[in-house]
């Protein structure tokens, strides 16, 4: 799960989701066909992080309340325990919740800090990046 913890004040807005979404607060979420989507372990473009939960139905898109990223820091659950050489990397999604600080292929999340001791936490704080097309 993705926890807000600066620069978050002021920015929430509601945005639909596309159909068939499971979200639960702390998802990251991604742009789909105009609608937003629960971000996965391949996703490169992470915008906006979901502030509660919303299923949809496979008709109808709901709103969800949800903080854009960009210039947000995040307290991120990971997939594993985190080394102190992860400090300082991009790491990508594990799933729509979680980081998975060993994984570089995507670079989705800047890892700033390990909370808690490393070889031990499951926890960081970082940043969303944004993705840039080549």
């Amino acid at each position: 799960m993705f926890y807000p913890q600066l620069y978050d004040d002021g920015k929430l807005v509601k945005i639909p989701l596309a159909v068939s979404q499971t979200i639960v607060k702390g998802d990251a979420l991604v742009w789909a066909g105009g609608y937003l989507a629960a971000a996965g372990a391949t996703s490169e473009d992470i915008r906006y992080v979901a502030m509660e939960a919303v299923t949809t139905s496979d008709v109808q898109h709901t709103e969800c309340l949800v903080l854009p990223v960009m210039e947000v820091r995040f307290e991120a659950d990971c997939d594993g325990v985190v080394s102190i050489v992860d400090r300082g990397t991009y790491a990508d999604l594990a799933n729509k919740a979680q980081i998975n600080p060993d994984a570089t292929l995507e670079k989705v999340f800047m890892i700033e800090e390990i909370v808690g001791k490393e070889e031990v936490s499951k926890t960081v704080r970082g940043y969303f990046v944004r993705f840039t097309a080549t």
